[in-house]
């Protein structure tokens, strides 16, 4: 499996130029989502995990306590937090504390291409809907 920066990276490149992209890391303010995307309807917070997929029980994301807190609090307040986990070639995303919480069945499907997953954070961007 690639490295989780590298995937990224091969996500943010199909990406429009016209859609703020913020790639963050903030060693100061523990806890804060990998990467803002900000588009012409709404804008995105994601955290990005990697993980390799469990066979027989459902996969959740690694989150520290502090990642855990800050992006539950911003989904409260109704700002829209996705944790993307990358799992072997494909990318799920959990657009919700519950899905989070309760992780990936190994049987689901995700997506399969970087760009699709660059085209699932445009969509949502661009027009208002759900993952």
């Amino acid at each position: 499996m690639a490295h989780e920066s590298q995937r990224i990276t091969s996500v943010h490149k199909y990406l429009p130029k016209t859609m703020e992209v913020w790639k963050i890391s903030d060693r100061f303010h523990r806890g804060i989502a990998d990467a803002y995307y900000g588009g012409t309807e709404t804008d995105l917070w994601v955290e990005w995990k990697s993980h390799t997929m469990n066979k027989i029980t459902p996969t959740r994301p690694k989150l520290s306590s502090l990642q855990r807190a800050w992006l539950k609090k911003q989904y409260d307040l109704g700002r829209n937090v996705w944790v993307i986990m990358l799992t072997d070639q494909q990318h799920h995303i959990m657009n919700s504390p519950s899905q989070w919480e309760r992780g990936i069945a190994p049987w689901t499907e995700g997506y399969k291409k970087s760009p699709d997953v660059a085209q699932a954070i445009i969509d949502f961007c661009q027009k208002t809907g759900d993952a």
